[in-house]
């Protein structure tokens, strides 16, 4: 790694820390903070020296390249910095401090950053808290230290007229108490008590993000509120404008650690109050020791309320942000789109227990003997055209089509309890005493069982303690126990034993026979009557979407009537295992996953405007197994089909209600052997949806031949782009 990675590390950290100070990674805020902290000039030089002392500090003693890089070791020492450097003389004395009170506060942030990282707890602000502290308990005793008048080094002192001007404005404005509360709470964030710093930072939080600006407001004044209705001391909050807490705790609480949502907003109702409660009594035990509360009320309700949460068995519609976006707006939307795509996903993906088409014979609650504790359960066996069971004339066992046909593991597991050795029954008996007849009952996983029952005689393929994977043959269809003709039965449940309780678990997928075509079901449970079968697994397709780790796929891509160009992607994998595909060309990635049924997109992170997040959206969901006429459905995030500017006005009403949705769809086309194709053709829309109206169609080909994706064309604003894959 040479200077070049090091000036890079070390620029991107510097303007990582300011956009942390409000939970963000958004450039332009931090460009936005970074511009007003030199408002005054003192706050601004000492932010950034207390960072770039952090950052080496870090260097020199190997810390996590990453954490410099985002700013995560380094926003509190940005806030110490500013603290100081508005109160104090530059002198040899002060930068001093500065390198210690940097440095302190960087240790003190690795020492948080692990113990609270442990129970999945943010540190927040309390390395600065603690450190400003600190300082000024002990600053009294240096006497090299200067205290200078706040406007010595400030833009105020040279261009009054402009801070005057804006403050006058503001008076003309209704509610302008409140206003002017409101904006020079943020402008005490960065340690600045006027309006027009105010102003720069609440367009910069618009800019980051409609929903933070929102909350900023509307946690404002609930703490505005509740302090004039109570007829609070007023001098508490524009004491060092301490209202910021207000403002900070509605951006971390209802956006950031939370997903946005109706409910967010709601329990700002009862947090804000408590911050107005704190702020009134630490007031007053703080000014006895000469110390400025700060940010210490949202430290204390933010770290209370994320610790109470983390201890509730459900949710509650409170959702945790599980996986960090840092914007309020990519919290929400990728949240509601993973629960669109995958509410009904489960840990263990069970399939059905049978190779072909087979008929639900009896399904959940079914009215022979699915009732009581075992009502979800499901009875399979196989019919002709007509619907008949058997063919003429029906008296033998071997007449029944299901009857010794092979049974499947529907998933990985161990075999936890068999019975064999019971009898078929002639057609039209049953068997009360041995009721389940012979079955064999697998483990899945801790609380998960799968149990087959009514199975042939003798034919169980493996014992208790054998492991089984995925559609293994594990024996053959009968007619034992309580069966008067030829069937399969088939439940889940949470205890290992024969006529255990049945649980209601989805099948992962499968698809129903409808006239001459089938339809395609995810994480449902199949009724009654259906005609069922496992998805088959085509080669062609499984072959050129198996994409691992190290392959290379390049394109020669044409947009247009502009002129070609190539575009090399390759395939990397984490440490978590999660696999995506990254473009060399645009630094763009896009994570998928392949899971032997379908191969889909979860995550794209990069240009919108490369040619992968074409290949994103075009090839968003694509079943593995070709099927006529079979539709598959899927949701996309919505920034793709709408301008931005319809997409920012939709994130103000977004935690609300959405009226902005994106739908996708795929089928194939023709092929020349259903059983072997050498080529086949998926064509995809993508497209969005506004008040039931649609816009901004993607259309796409994709020619899948030689084990490989071999081309794919696209339509999309009345223009056509082409790849071909080339060696």
């Amino acid at each position: 790694m040479g200077a070049k990675y090091y000036i890079k590390l070390i620029w991107e950290g510097l303007i990582n820390s300011y956009s942390q100070v409000f939970f963000s990674n958004s450039k332009v805020l931090a460009y936005f903070l970074l511009f007003i902290s030199f408002f005054d000039i003192g706050a601004g030089l000492s932010g950034i020296i207390a960072i770039a002392i952090g950052q080496v500090t870090a260097l020199l003693f190997n810390f996590n390249h990453e954490l410099i890089r985002n700013g995560t070791y380094t926003y509190n020492a940005l806030m110490v910095g500013m603290a100081i450097g508005i109160f104090y003389d530059f002198n040899l004395s002060f930068f001093i401090l500065l390198v210690v009170a940097s440095i302190l506060t960087f240790f003190i942030t690795i020492w948080f950053l692990t113990n609270l990282g442990k129970r999945g707890l943010p540190f927040l602000s309390i390395p600065f808290l603690l450190t400003v502290w600190i300082i000024i308990l002990g600053a009294d005793n240096f006497t090299a230290l200067e205290l200078h008048q706040k406007e010595t080094l400030s833009l105020a002192r040279y261009y009054p007229e402009l801070f005057s001007g804006t403050t006058d404005f503001i008076a003309q404005l209704p509610f302008s108490n409140g206003i002017y509360l409101y904006l020079r709470s943020l402008g005490a964030i960065f340690f600045q008590f006027n309006d027009l710093v105010g102003i720069f930072i609440a367009i910069g939080i618009l800019i980051y993000s409609r929903i933070g600006f929102v909350l900023s407001i509307y946690g404002f004044l609930i703490g505005y509120l509740f302090y004039y209705y109570l007829e609070g001391d007023f001098s508490q909050l524009i004491y060092s404008y301490i209202g910021f807490n207000f403002i900070l705790t509605a951006i971390a609480l209802g956006g950031f650690f939370i997903i946005p949502s109706r409910k967010s907003f709601l329990i700002l109702l009862l947090t804000i109050p408590i911050i107005a409660l704190l702020i009134s009594a630490l007031h007053t035990l703080f000014s006895q020791f000469g110390l400025p509360l700060y940010s210490l009320p949202f430290n204390i309700v933010v770290l209370l309320f994320l610790s109470a949460m983390a201890l509730r068995h459900k949710s509650s519609g409170l959702q945790l942000v599980t996986l960090q976006q840092f914007s309020p707006e990519k919290n929400h939307y990728k949240y509601y789109n993973s629960i669109d795509r995958f509410s009904s996903d489960t840990y263990f993906h069970i399939s059905l227990p049978i190779t072909g088409d087979w008929r639900i014979s009896q399904g959940y609650d079914g009215k022979l003997t699915h009732k009581g504790e075992w009502a979800q359960a499901l009875d399979f066996d196989v019919v002709n055209s007509k619907g008949e069971t058997f063919k003429s004339p029906g008296h033998q066992l071997k007449d029944y089509y299901c009857y010794d046909l092979p049974v499947n593991a529907p998933a990985n597991g161990w075999i936890a309890e068999i019975l064999d050795g019971v009898e078929d029954n002639e057609i039209g008996d049953v068997d009360l005493e041995q009721n389940w007849g012979n079955t064999i009952i697998i483990k899945h996983g801790e609380y998960l069982f799968s149990k087959l029952s009514h199975l042939k005689k003798d034919t169980i393929q493996f014992k208790v303690g054998d492991y089984v994977t995925k559609d293994d043959i594990i024996a053959y269809c009968g007619s034992s126990g309580r069966s008067p003709e030829p069937h399969l039965h088939f439940q889940l449940q949470s205890t290992p034993f024969i006529g255990s309780a049945t649980l209601q678990y989805p099948m992962s997928y499968y698809l129903t026979k409808e006239n001459d075509g089938y339809d395609f079901h995810s994480f449902d449970i199949p009724k009654e009557n259906d005609i069922v079968s496992n998805v088959k697994v085509t080669k062609l397709l499984k072959d050129a979407l198996h994409l691992i780790p190290g392959q290379k796929l390049k394109f020669e891509v044409t947009e247009g009537n502009r002129p070609s160009y190539e575009t090399n992607w390759e395939v990397f994998t984490t440490a978590a295992n999660s696999t995506y595909i990254y473009c060399h060309k645009t630094k763009s990635t896009a994570y998928f996953v392949n899971n032997g049924t379908l191969f889909y997109f979860t995550d794209f992170y990069g240009s919108k405007s490369s040619f992968l997040h074409r290949f994103y959206i075009s090839s968003h969901k694509i079943l593995l197994g070709y099927y006529k006429n079979v539709v598959v459905k899927d949701k996309l995030l919505i920034d793709t089909f709408f301008p931005k500017f319809l997409k920012y006005l939709h994130d103000f009403t977004a935690p609300f209600f959405h009226y902005f949705t994106a739908d996708y769809e795929m089928k194939f086309g023709e092929v020349e052997n259903e059983h072997l194709p050498s080529k086949i053709i998926c064509k995809t829309v993508a497209k969005g949806v506004y008040f039931g109206k649609s816009t901004g169609p993607v259309t796409s080909s994709i020619l899948f031949e030689n084990n490989r994706i071999e081309e794919i064309e696209l339509n999309y604003n009345n223009e056509t782009t082409r790849a071909k894959c080339i060696d």
